[in-house]
Formats: structure tokens, C-alpha cells, sequence
């Protein structure tokens, strides 16, 4: 069987109904096994005046959109109903590019005639460059006289994702250095631009797992650097960073996929935060893979430490700061030290596991705010020594004491070990939960990958990796292509961060076009809800399923207000923590909840200057780099809100607002006071 599968079919296809997409899948594989079958009388295959595009009948009102390749077989570009079927072949060419050899389907450039100005950005570039470059021959001159940003962006959009990211660097001012070309057809199949928008089909059985429900597209085409991250074997400890909607998870699933079908006979681990994401990944690698296999074991990392304690057994409860918090105090009375710093210094010891005064005594505190001698170094550790003897006595640890634990029974050879572990969203981990996962792994290639966005760190402090023992020079991906939000989504959510974090230039490159943003200042709270009321039924009213819409807030207590407001309007609400991929409702809850997930649209409620970031913390901040930090933390929760809408986004404040949105750009429809 020679075929392959285009991305813009299976885009198409996702358009259709369920009934259908099934009549447009059985037609497909009829006609793939044999086009001349018997029982394919009704579906005629015609020729179209665009060259190399036939349709396939599948009903009276679908059609297949078919490219014959020259060397025999065939290529699904595209299926929709018959007046948008036949459109989409007359506005679409499919053709190997003369330069790079690749593969390419784009839209038809019309070529119109403009009133030339003295501002061309691409005007300066050689026409054999922007060819090197993989653009269409068609496409040189309209590029040569574009004179907007708006012009360029609806000129390119029809171009093939790679070339609408080489553009686009270009246009701000970016090196671009040109694709490494295709030499043979064997090449052209295995060639990471070709293998972006196209899937080879090699038998039925590849056609069966391509036809089966649902097609998710990212189970099929990856963008290079993914590809990279996911297929490659590292010698050691390996990274993948990218901001939101650069597909950091799908690097993860797929890692994980790669990892178990390469170590067939060896465990393999894919790891995360919490229970709920563990169980996103658990059905991600259900898609990806249709069972997951026995090797591969799909966990969050509390549930796992819990387990391998369970197994090893010792007598330990854990314990939380709300309950130790006491015995701390009454222990450090006459240090001269206030509540805040002592437990602060308390978690950082705890999260190191620095349980001997040799081990504390040593240990640099760069980055702590307050700085101690040795001698108060010496009382304060007699003070941690004291809550940790209370805590044994009545039988508890703290979870960073749990993770220690494991780690040292780890490296007594007295638990289990993975060929390899898969982490996602690690910025979300402390020291104590890295160290545990390293404890768990092999010594050996491929053991330790880590998918992670600094700007997303919303519980712990940055960590040197030096530190921690993990040398990732030289095996850091970083990917800056968004997936899943509009390019004026993504730049307002970028533009609340600083250019740099923890020492990683920001880089975003989104391909999506969509409305501008809004950010909206009112008079009081009860008016920022009613506007709010009206903007949710709006939606509706645009056709948006209620459970496509998020609303978030920085406070649990300004969730449950709205809460009532939004049923008062007979708006349908679940709370993220109860919500469920099955139940009805808008999405409410505060930001914290809501890692891992995305909306076509979301709200954030509450941009307050008060709020974020929230001030009741920062007092309690005990030195001016602890609330540094903390800053830091509130700015990407900020973050992490804006990010998760895919296509429309509102902030809505009272009072003044939040300055992290004072870095806003002029194209936000904005009311910043």
C-alpha cells in the first residue's frame, strides 16, 4: 500500500459530524484497499481541473479530496461537504518544492495589484533566499510587497506550518537559516518537515489505527524539535522546555510511548505533579498507544512514594504545616527570629534533606534572603531537631521527609528502579520529590526526562540543576512553536513575564489568528460581574458550549460568590475541582486548579492590584528576596490563567489593576486606568 494521510485532513475531518466522519472512514478504507472494488460502484473518483486533485465520492453530499502521487498511490488531503470540498481543491495546490524537495500542500496566492510604498519588511531579501527557505515559487513576489503585518499574516497562513514559522522569524528580524533538502523518496518519508504534515501508510493495519475514533493530530505529526526530544537517545538526564500550547506534554506522551516500545523488557515510568494530571497523561497514552503497555507504568509521584512505602513498610503519617507550625514556634522562642522566616528556613531544610548539622552546616543558602552565621546557623538546627524528634515520637513526616526516606532505602538497592522515567510539568516539583525520581532511576542512556516551563512554576523555588546532580548541558530542547492558543492570546500572556526567566529568553511563535484580548476595569465587583454575566451569554449566544468556557479567580471565596451570580443568571456551573469530562457546565474555580487544562474561552476574574499579587502574602514575606520570589510566583500564576484560553480571553478588575498587566501592549482592547 503506497498512501499517506495529510494534516489538513485530518483538520477537515474533525469538522464533520460523528455519523459523517464513519461514512467518510469507510469510504477510505475501501478505496485504499482496492480502488476498483466491486462494492465501490457509487463511489466515483473523477478528476479535477486543479492538477493532480480527484475526488471521491462518498455520499451526495461528501467528498474526499485525493492527490495521485507520480510514483503510484495516493495522498487524502482533504473531505467535506461537496460546494467546500470542491473550493478547498481550486484554492489548494499540492506540489514538491523545487528547492527543498519537501512535499508541500498551500493555498493558491492571488496576485493583486498594490499601491507600493517605502516600508516592505521582506522587500531587501534575495528571492533565491526566501526559495532556500521553502517558500512556494507563487508565493516570492506577493511576500516582496506586502507593507502591513495584517498583509502578511493573511499571505502566509496558507503556507505549511514550517514555512510560516520561517517567515515569521524573518519578519522580526531573525537569522533564519535555510531546511536541509531531500535528496531521494525514501528521504522525502522520513523527512522531519515531511513527517509534520504528512503520515505515511504502509499496510491496513496502519490504515486501521489511522481510521479508528478519535483522531487527535497530535498523536500523529510533531514539529521537528518534538520529534527530536521525543526519538533521540541522550546519553544522560535530558530537558524540554517551552511556554504554554508548545506541546510540552505531547513530547512527554510520546517519550514515554518511544521509551517502553524501545526497553520492551524494562519498567518504564511517566510521572507528574498530581493525581489529576497523572490522569490526563493515563488517557493521552490510551489514544496514543490504544493499551499501555505492562512496561509502562503511569503514576503521579505522590501516589507512587506512597505505594513503594506501603511496600516497604515504617511507621509514618504525614504531616502538614498547619500542624507543626506550634511545636516550631514554641521551639524557636528566644531566636530572636519571627514565624515567617522560621518556617521558611524549616521547608528549605526539609526540602534538601538536611537532617545533620554536618549536612546543614555545609550547605550554601544562596538565594535565601537572610543571611545566618554559624553559630545561628547551629540554634536554628537545634530547633528543626527538636520538631523532628515530636514528629517521630507520635509517628509523622512531612512529605519531603517521606521522599528522603525513599531515597536513601534507593540507593541501598531496597526498592525497585525504572529503566526510565518520563516527567511532566517538573517545575512544579521541589528538591526532596527530583532527588527521589533520580534515586529511581537507572544509571544508564535515556533515564531522565523532563518536560517543564519555568513561567509555570507556581509552587516551589527555581532549582539548580547543578545542584541536584542532574547535568543537562547539551540535552535541552527548547520549543517556542504554540499548538493551542492565538498569537494575541499568547503575546498578552507572555507580555506579563520579564524577557528572561530563571535564565531562559522567552520565545513564542503562535501560527492562530483570533480577536484581540479584553481587559476590562470597572467600579466595583458587582459590576465586573454583571459584564462578565453578559460576556458568558454572548459566547453561548455564538454558539460556545458552556463547557468550553473557564472562569478564573485568584480566591476560592470570590469563586464561590460568582458561584451564586452565575446561577442566578441560569448559567450552568461545575467547579473545576468537581468537574469531569462528561458534565455540563461552565468552568469555575480558582487558578490554581486549572493546570493542565485549556478553554476555547476564559475569564479571569479579580485582576486586582490585591489580588495579583495577593498582598496578604507578601507581608508575611520575611526578607526582600523571599517576596521577590513570591512576586515571581504570583506574575506566573497570572500567567498560567491567561494561557489557558485557546481562542478569546477577558480580565476584568475593579478598583485599580494588577500592575503585572500594566506590560500589556497598545492591541489589547484595554481600559487600564
Amino acid at each position: 500500500m503506497n498512501a499517506a494521510i495529510a494534516d489538513s485532513f485530518y483538520k477537515s475531518l474533525s469538522k464533520l459530524t460523528s455519523e459523517e466522519q464513519n461514512r467518510v472512514r469507510e469510504s477510505v478504507f475501501l478505496f485504499l484497499q482496492n480502488p476498483k472494488h466491486p462494492s465501490l460502484k457509487t463511489h466515483k473518483l473523477g478528476k479535477l481541473k486543479t492538477k493532480g486533485f480527484w475526488s471521491a465520492y462518498v455520499n451526495m453530499d461528501l467528498r474526499i479530496i485525493l492527490y495521485e502521487q507520480a510514483e503510484g498511490g495516493w495522498i487524502l488531503a482533504y473531505t467535506g461537504h461537496h460546494d467546500d470540498a470542491y473550493r478547498w481543491a481550486e484554492t489548494h495546490q499540492l506540489e514538491v518544492h523545487p528547492r527543498t524537495g519537501v512535499l508541500q500542500i498551500f493555498r493558491v496566492v492571488e496576485e493583486k495589484r498594490v499601491v507600493l510604498r517605502e516600508v516592505r519588511p521582506l522587500f531587501n531579501y534575495p528571492e533565491d533566499y526566501l526559495l532556500d527557505l521553502g517558500v512556494p515559487p507563487s508565493y516570492i513576489k506577493p511576500l516582496l510587497l506586502v507593507e502591513t503585518e495584517d498583509q502578511f499574516s493573511d499571505l502566509i497562513s496558507g503556507l505549511p506550518q514550517d514555512v510560516q514559522e520561517r517567515l515569521l522569524d524573518l519578519y522580526t528580524g531573525k537569522t533564519v537559516v535555510p531546511p536541509p533538502k531531500v535528496s531521494t523518496l525514501e528521504d522525502l518519508a522520513q523527512h522531519p518537515l515531511t513527517r509534520q504534515h504528512l503520515q505515511f501508510i504502509q499496510n491496513l493495519d496502519e490504515l486501521r489505527r489511522a481510521l479508528s475514533y478519535p483522531w487527535e493530530r497530535w498523536m500523529v505529526f510533531l514539529h521537528p524539535a518534538q520529534q527530536e526530544a521525543v526519538e533521540r537517545t541522550f546519553q544522560g538526564p535530558a530537558r524540554v522546555t517551552g511556554p504554554a500550547g508548545t506541546g510540552k506534554t505531547v513530547v512527554a506522551l510520546h517519550r514515554a510511548a518511544t521509551l517502553a516500545r524501545r526497553y520492551p523488557e524494562a519498567p518504564i515510568l511517566l510521572t507528574s505533579f498530581n493525581r489529576f494530571l497523572s490522569s490526563r497523561l493515563q488517557a493521552g497514552l490510551r489514544l496514543l498507544m490504544g493499551e499501555i503497555p505492562p512496561n509502562l507504568t503511569v503514576e503521579n509521584l505522590h501516589s507512587l512514594a506512597w505505594r513503594l512505602h506501603n511496600h516497604h513498610p515504617g511507621q509514618a503519617r504525614i504531616i502538614t504545616e498547619k500542624r507543626y507550625k506550634p511545636w516550631l514556634l514554641e521551639a524557636g522562642q528566644g531566636l530572636g527570629q519571627d514565624a515567617a522566616f522560621l518556617l521558611s528556613e524549616f521547608a528549605f531544610v526539609d526540602a534538601w534533606g538536611l537532617y545533620t548539622w554536618e549536612a546543614y552546616r555545609a550547605f550554601p543558602r544562596t538565594g535565601r534572603g537572610v543571611p545566618l552565621t554559624a553559630r545561628e546557623r547551629l540554634k536554628l538546627f537545634e530547633v528543626f531537631q527538636k520538631v523532628w524528634a515530636r514528629m517521630e515520637a507520635e509517628g509523622f513526616l512531612t512529605f519531603n521527609g517521606l521522599a528522603h526516606r525513599l531515597r536513601a532505602k534507593a540507593a541501598a538497592g531496597e526498592l525497585p528502579r525504572f529503566r526510565a522515567v518520563v516527567v511532566d510539568e517538573a517545575q512544579d516539583l521541589g528538591p526532596a520529590e527530583i532527588l527521589l525520581i533520580r534515586s529511581l532511576a537507572d544509571e544508564a542512556p535515556d533515564n531522565l526526562s523532563f518536560a517543564l516551563d519555568p513561567a509555570q512554576r507556581i509552587y516551589t523555588a527555581p532549582l539548580s540543576w547543578q545542584a541536584l546532580g542532574l547535568e543537562i548541558r547539551g540535552r535541552s530542547i527548547r520549543l517556542k512553536v504554540n499548538y493551542r492558543t492565538t498569537r494575541e492570546v499568547a503575546g498578552v500572556a507572555e507580555k506579563v513575564l520579564p524577557p528572561t526567566v530563571e535564565g531562559e529568553v522567552r520565545e513564542v511563535l503562535s501560527l492562530l489568528k483570533g480577536p484581540d484580548p479584553e481587559v476590562r476595569g470597572f467600579a466595583d465587583q458587582n459590576a465586573c460581574t454583571a459584564e462578565l454575566i453578559r460576556w458568558t451569554r454572548w459566547l453561548l449566544d455564538q454558539g460556545l458550549r458552556a463547557e468550553e468556557i473557564c472562569v478564573l479567580t485568584r480566591m476560592k471565596n470570590l469563586a464561590n460568590a460568582l458561584r451564586e451570580a452565575l446561577k442566578q443568571a441560569s448559567i450552568p456551573v461545575t467547579l473545576l475541582q468537581e468537574a469531569e469530562d462528561t458534565r455540563e457546565g461552565l468552568r469555575l474555580g480558582a487558578v490554581h486548579g486549572v493546570k493542565g487544562l485549556e478553554f476555547r474561552a476564559v475569564a479571569v476574574f479579580g485582576a486586582n492590584r490585591n489580588l495579583f499579587p495577593l498582598e496578604s502574602q507578601l507581608r508575611q514575606a520575611p526578607s526582600e528576596l523571599d517576596r521577590e520570589a513570591l512576586l515571581n510566583q504570583e506574575r506566573n500564576l497570572l500567567y498560567v490563567a491567561l494561557s489557558r484560553a485557546r481562542e478569546r480571553l477577558w480580565v476584568g478588575y475593579w478598583g485599580e489593576p494588577s500592575f503585572f498587566l500594566e506590560q500589556l501592549n497598545s492591541r489589547v482592547s484595554a481600559t487600564l486606568r
